[in-house]
């Protein structure tokens, strides 16, 4: 006898297959969205070259994306998070906010610098790319907040502090993805914010000269799949 499909059970997986249908082709476009900004441009001009680079209709595009800002938020964020997520695994034994900073923010660029087509991007389209659901945004604060509470940074504003230093890591993408760089590019970028928010430069020669610990991106990473070394 041939038992029967519960309805209710019939629904649910018509909907887990649409919601996974949704799911790779938003992942589809973000992919095809990145490789157009790290080449061309992150203005709207270049939204026929992302349709383009996906296969897929105009309509199919918009059902996902309205703006292009929020095309730009979801590649930073889409490529950021998993990157800052491995990070902050890493760091997460230390207790020292300020060396928890010194070495996020290291391990961050020298990863920026082994894929210059993501600080092409990420300095391109600059803040628009740090969308409400950027994980910057989760970690960061608490890491600035507990150097304030310390008295290792000499700041009033943790918000502002936080925005300075977002723009100073842009600064040094688009140094190393443009200019010829000495290796230590990363290090003096973190030396040098860390200065601007009063941290003593004794203090920050030892932390940046601490060994760096190994992060290692899964293959099946979007960072690993679209942004490989020029």
């Amino acid at each position: 006898m041939t038992a029967k499909l519960d309805p209710a059970e019939s629904v649910d997986h018509r909907t887990r297959v649409g919601l996974e249908r949704r799911r790779k082709m938003r992942l589809r476009l973000i992919e095809s969205a990145f490789v157009v900004f790290s080449e061309k441009s992150v203005d709207l001009s270049q939204i026929d070259d992302v349709i383009a680079q996906a296969g897929v209709a105009r309509g199919t595009f918009y059902n996902y994306f309205r703006t292009n800002e929020e095309l730009l938020s979801a590649v930073g964020e889409t490529l950021s998070n998993e990157l800052i997520s491995l990070i902050e695994e890493t760091v997460g034994e230390i207790e020292d906010p300020v060396e928890i900073l010194a070495t996020g923010l290291r391990l961050f660029l020298r990863t920026a610098r082994m894929y210059p087509k993501y600080a092409r991007f990420m300095w391109r389209a600059g803040l628009n790319a740090n969308s409400a659901g950027h994980l910057v945004y989760t970690y960061l604060p608490k890491h600035i907040l507990g150097c304030v509470q310390r008295g290792d940074f000499k700041v009033k504003d943790p918000v502002i502090t936080l925005e300075l230093l977002l723009g100073m890591m842009l600064a040094a993408m688009h140094a190393m993805s443009t200019l010829s760089v000495a290796n230590d590019m990363p290090e003096e970028a973190v030396r040098h914010a860390l200065m601007a928010f009063g941290v003593a430069e004794a203090r920050i020669s030892t932390l940046i000269a601490l060994p760096l610990p190994e992060i290692s991106l899964p293959r099946d990473s979007l960072l690993v799949k679209t942004a490989g070394q020029d």
